[in-house]
């Protein structure tokens, strides 16, 4: 087998370099992170054709609670209330070594190596646009308004909308490469961004998401649209044509948090389309906090009627030991068409 360390050791040193080299000049730059690690059992059905065996993997596994990943940023004040930002960061599957989430399949291309975000900015009293990888924010607003945020492995929400690996609705993945971003400030509590995503040859349209929130003390409440014309993998040429709309929201009590999520895509190159819903509650329990989410995904074939759900329910509790490093545990059912996949682990989140 392949030493894995190999393929990220040149990059990491040539990372460790333009660190040293920035750090000297610029006591802005910093390099962080979040190493997360877990045992257990993960079962899923992968990708493919709709009676796909569920697949079952017991052992260690990289991101149990949020995926791994190192960065690199830094900020410049330009005087006058005005910056300029870079943002560079990588996944990393600690269990292995091996950067990126996944290996490429046929399917899908491996990640490269700065996919979680590569963007420099600029920003001032305006608001702030960014150029290169940027969130999507169709995304941000599902991470706000669910109980998990951004744990990819048991939330049903990122797993039935953002996981390719396990079936996720969206065309396009949590990063929109290629993209122009702004960002506005916060007015009265409401926030608000848009991406454009470019084809690049990649398909014969553009991508765009947008999204808006308004905070106000307790209460959250989002929104975000989605118009998907290409996927940017390079072997899924061709168009694309997805229309995603979600709305949610949150409401902290104090003694629990509760979270709500509907989510309609319309997919008219698969002929089908989507109605998702997803409830959760979090709340401080012995010095950590209980996180219970279910979510359903209902899809439904345009030219029949006919219909199949999934439903995912997942319980969890988290334990800070510190401020940098949490104890969790984790446990999920998720019933699709040819069974119910079980997992489970236990795991340690230490953030840098």
């Amino acid at each position: 087998m392949q030493n894995p360390f190999r393929t990220i050791a040149p990059a990491l040193a040539a990372a460790a370099a333009t660190l040293l080299c920035a750090t000297a000049a610029h006591a802005q730059v910093q390099l962080y992170g979040t190493i997360d690690l877990a045992a257990g059992q993960v079962e899923t059905q992968p990708p493919g054709a709709p009676n796909a065996a569920i697949v079952r993997v017991r052992g260690v596994h990289s991101g149990g609670l949020q995926t791994s990943y190192f960065g690199l940023r830094g900020t410049e004040d330009l005087g006058g209330g005005y910056r300029a930002r870079f943002v560079l960061e990588s996944f990393i599957r600690v269990d292995t070594g091996f950067t990126g989430r996944f290996d490429a399949t046929p399917g899908a291309g491996a990640d490269p190596f700065w996919s979680r975000q590569s963007i420099v900015a600029l920003g001032g009293p305006f608001g702030e646009v960014r150029l290169g990888g940027n969130g999507n924010p169709t995304w941000i607003t599902m991470l706000q308004t669910n109980a998990m945020a951004g744990n990819s492995v048991f939330s049903p929400s990122f797993r039935q909308l953002f996981n390719g690996g396990t079936r996720g609705k969206s065309e396009v993945d949590t990063a929109l490469v290629n993209s122009i971003l702004y960002a506005s400030p916060v007015f009265g509590g409401v926030s608000g961004s848009i991406a454009v995503q470019a084809g690049e040859g990649s398909g014969t349209g553009r991508n765009t998401s947008a999204n808006i929130g308004w905070r106000s003390g307790p209460i959250f409440l989002g929104a975000s649209v989605s118009q998907i014309r290409h996927a940017p993998v390079p072997n899924l040429p061709g168009a694309r044509h997805q229309d995603v709309v979600l709305v949610g929201g949150a409401y902290d009590f104090g003694v629990v948090k509760l979270f709500g999520q509907y989510v309609s895509i319309d997919n008219t190159r698969l002929a089908n389309k989507d109605k998702l819903l997803h409830f959760g509650i979090t709340a401080p329990l012995a010095g950590g906090e209980f996180q219970l989410a279910s979510g359903n995904d209902k899809t439904t074939v345009t030219a029949t009627g006919a219909s199949s759900t999934r439903t995912t329910t997942t319980a969890g509790y988290v334990y800070p030991l510190s401020k940098r490093t949490e104890l969790y545990g984790f446990a999920m059912t998720d019933k699709v068409s040819v069974g119910t996949a079980k997992s489970y682990v236990l795991g340690v989140r230490h953030t840098f």
